[in-house]
C-alpha cells in the first residue's frame, strides 16, 4: 500500500503533475489574503484574566501605548533651540491619532517664589530671552514631576510622550502613525543634535522590517546549504534540483492556507520557509539516498527499479516522520499565546503539505532527472571518504566502549536536567531584538538620560467615592508608591500624591522635609484646585474613588518583571488592605509578561503530547511498548540538553525557544524509525545483533549524518536574523540537531542491540508460502499474523542448491523452518553413500533435538534448490521472544508436542520390530 502510493506520480505522471498544478493555483488565491501583523496583540494571552482591568484602566486612566520622542541638544536652553522645541511639539500635538500630549509644554509649574506659590503652566511658549530661559530650565530641573520624568537631570536631554489610543481592527494603524510622527520630525527636528521616537509604533515596524530582511536574506541561504550538502553527501548536481522544487511548491501551498484561515506573517511564521527547506529536505535526502542503493546499471528501467526500491525501504519511515514532524510543531498549538499558536498551525500545515508535495514530485522528477549512477557507498557496506571515517568513529565508541558511553551520557544527561530547572521564561518585545540593534540603543539612551519606555500601572480601588480626595487614602497611595521606589528596579514612579506633595513641599518654603501628602483633607481639596484636570487625569478618577501610579522602567526580562512585582506585592498589601483598597499592577507590559508564565507549562503540555503520540505511534507499529518507550531514548537527550544548556548560558524561554524541544523530537524521530526499520530488516538476516546494529548504522550513516548536518546549518544561519529569539531558536535547534546526530549513532546501536524489532509494514508486506502457515507444527494455535510476526522476529539465511545447510555430527544448536525451496535429509555413514532419509518442502522442521538438547546432528540437510530458511538457536529466541510472552509460549508448547511425539512413533516403532 505505502510503496503504491510513493511510486503513484512515478506510474501517472500526467495526473500527478495536474494535481500539483491545481492545488498550486488553488493556494495562491490564498496567498493574495495573506496579511501582517506585528502588534502586542499577537504576544498576549487572550484568555489572561487581567484583560477585563486593563481594559477598564486604560478606559479610565488613558491609553499605555506611549510613543516617547527623545530631544537631546547641548544648546537646548537657548531661546532659538527651544523655539524649534516649541514648533516640534505642537506639531506633534497636531497629529489625530495623539490622544494626549505630556512635554515641557504641557505641565504645570508648582514653585515657591518669596512666600507666594507659582502654579503657572511651565512654559506656554518658547521665552524670547536667555534669562528666562534659564529661569525655566532651573524650574524644570527643580519640579520632580518633571526631572527623570520629561527631563534629564542634566538638562540636555527631553522627552515628549505621544499618548494614542490605537485602533487595533486597522494592521496599518502602526506604521501610519510612525510615518507621521517621523514626518514631523523630518521637518521639525532637524535642528537638534540627537532626536527619535521610540514606543510600540516603532516596535513593530522594526519587527516587519527585520521579518521581511529574515525572508530576503535568510531562506536564499538557506537553500544554498541545502543544495550545498545534498551535492556534497549524496554527490549529485542533478537530484539536488529535487528538495529546491518540493520546498518551493510547499512555501507557496503554505502561505496561501495562510491566507485562507486568516494566520498572519509575524515575527515567528516568517521564518516557516526557512524550515521548510530545510527541514523538508530531510526526507528528501533519505529518499535520494534509497534511490541511489537502488540503482541497479543492467536494469532496461533503471530509474524505475531505483524509485521501487526507494518506495519499499524509505516510504513507511517517510510517512511517519511526516506525521510526527507535523504533529510536533502542532503540539505548541496549546498555547495561548496567538503568536506561538499562529506558528505552530502554519509550520504544522507547512510540514504536512511538504510531505504530500515530496511523494507527487519527488518520483515524478526521478523518473526524469533521476541520476544514473551514485557514487556513495551502497547498502551496508561501510560509506566512502570521510562519512566512512566519521561512521567508523562512532561504531568504535559504541561497540569499544560500550560503558563509558553510557556513564558519559548519563552524568551529562543529569547535569542538563540540573541546569533544566534554570531556565527563564521571557515575553516581552523589547527582548527579541540583538543587543546591538538600533532601537535598543536608543531605549537604552533613554532609560540612561530620562527613563525607561516600559510602562505599567498600579491601580487603586477603594471601593469608595472620593476617597482619594481624602488625606488618610492619599497616604496609603503615597506608601504605596514608595513601596515601588524602594525595589531600586524601576525608572520613575509618579502619582497623585506626588503631586500633593510638591504644594505641600512648597507651600513650606520649600523645605523638603515636608514633601508628602498633607495631613488635612481641606489642604488636599485646596492643593488639587492648583492643577487642571489634564494634569490629574492620568492618576486620579473623577469619583475619586480610583487612582492610578504609573511606573516607567526598562526591565526587558519578563522574568526579572515578575521577579520584582511579586516581591514588592506583599508590601503592596500591607500599605493598602488596612484601609480595603483593592489593587491590581495592569498595562500591556505586564499582560504579555503574565503570558510568559504559560510559555513553561505550555512546553511541558506540548511535549507530554508530543511524547505520548509517538509513544503510541511506535507501539502500534511494532505491537510492542518496550520498542515504544526505546524509540524515546535517543529523542529525550537531544530534549534534556536543549533545556539544560538553555539553562546554563541564561537563555530564555520565549515565544522563539519555546518551540525548539518539540520541534526537535517531531524532527529526530525521523532517523529514529529509518533506523529502527532497517536494524529490523538485519536482524533477521544476521544472528549477531552487534553485526545488525553494525549494518544499521553503515547503512543509514550517509542519510542521518547529511541530514543532521543539513539541519543545524539551515538552523544555524538564523542566527544572522535580525531578532534575538530567532538567533536564539536557529542556534539551539542547529545544536539539537547534534545532539540528536550523536544520540542517533552513538546510543540508538547500543540500546537496539537489546531488542527484536518487527513493524507492521513488515507484517503486511511480508509474502509467506501457505504451506508453511499451514504444516509446520511449531506454528500450531498461531494466527496467521503471529506466524509472520514471528518469522520476522527470526533470523533468516538464503542457501543456494547444494548448499550445506546442517552437517551430521555437528554441535550447532540451530533449529530451522524451510520457508521456501527444497531440502533433502542424508544419513552419512562411514564407507558408503549417503542415505536419503526424506525430502523436505515448504513448512518443514528440522533441528528441533540440537535446539532442545545440544545433542550432534543426527543428519545432513543438504538445499536441493534455492531455499531460504528461518534459523533459530536459544539464544536468539528467548532475545526474540522477550517481549512477546504468549508466542514464547505457544512455540514451546508446540515443540514439545512435536518432540514428543516424534519420541513416540520411534518408541512404537520399535516395540512393532
Amino acid at each position: 500500500m505505502v510503496e503504491r502510493i510513493l511510486t503513484f506520480s512515478a506510474r501517472h505522471r500526467l495526473v500527478a503533475l495536474f494535481a500539483l498544478i491545481l492545488l498550486t493555483c488553488v493556494a495562491a488565491g490564498g496567498l493574495m489574503q495573506l496579511k501582517i501583523d506585528t502588534s502586542y496583540d499577537s504576544l498576549v494571552s487572550q484568555e489572561d484574566a487581567g484583560w477585563p482591568v486593563y481594559k477598564q484602566t486604560i478606559k479610565e486612566f488613558g491609553s499605555d501605548n506611549t510613543t516617547i520622542i527623545y530631544v537631546k541638544d547641548d544648546d537646548l536652553w537657548n531661546p532659538d533651540t527651544l523655539f524649534e522645541l516649541e514648533n516640534l511639539v505642537f506639531a506633534l500635538e497636531e497629529l489625530e491619532k495623539v490622544e494626549t500630549i505630556d512635554s515641557v509644554f504641557h505641565t504645570t509649574n508648582i514653585r515657591d517664589r518669596d512666600g507666594i506659590l507659582d502654579s503657572a503652566p511651565l512654559m506656554d511658549y518658547a521665552p524670547v530671552d536667555q534669562e528666562e530661559a534659564d529661569r525655566i530650565r532651573e524650574d524644570a530641573l527643580y519640579n520632580q514631576l518633571v526631572n527623570g520624568n520629561l527631563l534629564s537631570k542634566d538638562g540636555n536631554s527631553l522627552a515628549i510622550n505621544l499618548t494614542i489610543a490605537k485602533d487595533r481592527a486597522d494592521p496599518t494603524y502602526n506604521q501610519v502613525f510612525y510615518d507621521e510622527v517621523n514626518a514631523v520630525l523630518d521637518e521639525f527636528g532637524g535642528g537638534f543634535d540627537q532626536i527619535f521616537q521610540v514606543g510600540p509604533p516603532r516596535l513593530n515596524i522594526e519587527i516587519e522590517r527585520g521579518m521581511f530582511n529574515d525572508l530576503s536574506i535568510l531562506s536564499p541561504i538557506s537553500t544554498l546549504i541545502l543544495v550545498g550538502s545534498i551535492i556534497f553527501f549524496l554527490k549529485t548536481f542533478s537530484a539536488a534540483a529535487i528538495p529546491m522544487a518540493t520546498a518551493t511548491v510547499s512555501i507557496l501551498w503554505t502561505f496561501g492556507f495562510m491566507g485562507y484561515f486568516g494566520i498572519p506573517l509575524t515575527l515567528l511564521t516568517a521564518i516557516v520557509p526557512s524550515l521548510v527547506i530545510v527541514i523538508g529536505s530531510t526526507e528528501d535526502t533519505h529518499l535520494l539516498s534509497a534511490y541511489l542503493s537502488g540503482i541497479d546499471k543492467n536494469s532496461p528501467e533503471l530509474r524505475r527499479k531505483a524509485i521501487r526500491f526507494m518506495a519499499k525501504h524509505t516510504g513507511l519511515p517517510v510517512f511517519i516522520t511526516g506525521f510526527t514532524t507535523s504533529v510536533g510543531f502542532l503540539s505548541n498549538g496549546i498555547s495561548d499565546i496567538p503568536l506561538i499558536r499562529d506558528f505552530a498551525y502554519a509550520s504544522s500545515f507547512a510540514m504536512a503539505a511538504n510531505l504530500v508535495v515530496t511523494l507527487l514530485t519527488v518520483p515524478l522528477l526521478l523518473t526524469i532527472i533521476g541520476p544514473k549512477e551514485t557514487k556513495v557507498a551502497e547498502g551496508e557496506e561501510l560509506p566512502k571518504g570521510i562519512m566512512g571515517k566519521i561512521t567508523l568513529l562512532f561504531e568504535k565508541a559504541s561497540v569499544r566502549h560500550e560503558r563509558k558511553v553510557i556513564a558519559i551520557t548519563l552524568v551529562l544527561f543529569a547535569s542538563m536536567a540540573y541546569f533544566s530547572s534554570h531556565v527563564k521564561v521571557s515575553n516581552d518585545p523589547l527582548s527579541y531584538f540583538k543587543s546591538d540593534h538600533q532601537l535598543i540603543g536608543d531605549a537604552d539612551t533613554l532609560h540612561d538620560e530620562i527613563a525607561g519606555m516600559q510602562i505599567f500601572y498600579l491601580t487603586l480601588d477603594a471601593r469608595l467615592k472620593d476617597a482619594f480626595n481624602q488625606a488618610e487614602y492619599l497616604k496609603a497611595v503615597q506608601g504605596a508608591a514608595e513601596a515601588l521606589r524602594a525595589t531600586g528596579d524601576f525608572d520613575k514612579v509618579i502619582s497623585i500624591s506626588d503631586h500633593l506633595s510638591l504644594v505641600n513641599q512648597e507651600m513650606n518654603g520649600a523645605d523638603s522635609s515636608m514633601y508628602n501628602v498633607p495631613d488635612t483633607d481641606k489642604q488636599v481639596a485646596e492643593y488639587l484646585l492648583l492643577f487642571q484636570r489634564s494634569d490629574l487625569d492620568s492618576y486620579l478618577s473623577n469619583d475619586g474613588q480610583r487612582a492610578n501610579i504609573v511606573v516607567r522602567h526598562n526591565i526587558s526580562d519578563s522574568s526579572d518583571l515578575n521577579a520584582v512585582v511579586a516581591q514588592v506585592t506583599p508590601e503592596l498589601e500591607r500599605v493598602l488592605s488596612p484601609l480595603g483598597i483593592e489593587f491590581s499592577i495592569t498595562g500591556e507590559n505586564i499582560l504579555i509578561n503574565n503570558a510568559a508564565e504559560s510559555l513553561f507549562s505550555g512546553q511541558i503540555a506540548s511535549l507530554v503530547i508530543l511524547i505520548s503520540i509517538i509513544v503510541f505511534i511506535m507501539t502500534a507499529l511494532y505491537s510492542s511498548i518496550t520498542v515504544g518507550l526505546i524509540s524515546l531514548v535517543p529523542n529525550l537527550i537531544p530534549v534534556v540538553f536543549n533545556f539544560g544548556v538553555m539553562g546554563l548560558f541564561d537563555i530564555p524561554l520565549n515565544p522563539g525557544t519555546a518551540t525548539v524541544a518539540a520541534i526537535a523530537v517531531g524532527i529526530a524521530i525521523d532517523d529514529t524509525i529509518h533506523l529502527l526499520t532497517h536494524y529490523g530488516s538485519y536482524s533477521r538476516k544476521y544472528m549477531d545483533p552487534e553485526i545488525a546494529a553494525q549494518k544499521t548504522v553503515r547503512s543509514q550513516a550517509i542519510p542521518v549524518i547529511s541530514t543532521s548536518c543539513s539541519l543545524a546549518l539551515g538552523f544555524g544561519i538564523l542566527f544572522f536574523s535580525d531578532f534575538a529569539i530567532v538567533a536564539q531558536f536557529g542556534v539551539l535547534a542547529g545544536a539539537t540537531m547534534i545532539y540528536a546526530l550523536f544520540a542517533d549513532l552513538l546510543i540508538s546501536p547500543i540500546v537496539l542491540k537489546r531488542v527484536r524489532v518487527v513493524s507492521q509494514g513488515d507484517i503486511l508486506m511480508l509474502s509467506i508460502d501457505p504451506r508453511v502457515m499451514e504444516q509446520c507444527r511449531l506454528f500450531a494455535g498461531m494466527t496467521k499474523k503471529q506466524i509472520k510476526r514471528f518469522i520476522l522476529l527470526g533470523n533468516q539465511s538464503d542457501y543456494a542448491a547444494g548448499d550445506v545447510i546442517m552437517q551430521q555430527g555437528d554441535t550447532s544448536n540451530e533449529m530451522m523452518v524451510v520457508l521456501s525451496g527444497r531440502v533433502d535429509v542424508l544419513l552419512e555413514k562411514e564407507g558408503s553413500e549417503p542415505v536419503k532419509l526424506a525430502s523436505l518442502e515448504s513448512g518443514a522442521l528440522v533441528g528441533e533435538m540440537a535446539f532442545l538438547k545440544g545433542v550432534p546432528r543426527q543428519a545432513t540437510v543438504i538445499a536441493t534448490e534455492d531455499t531460504v530458511c528461518m534459523v533459530m538457536s536459544p539464544e536468539s529466541v528467548e532475545r526474540s521472544l522477550k517481549s512477546q510472552p504468549k508466542l514464547s509460549t505457544l512455540m514451546y508448547r508446540n515443540l514439545s508436542e512435536l518432540v514428543t511425539d516424534r519420541y513416540v512413533g520411534v518408541m512404537e516403532s520399535q516395540m512393532k520390530a
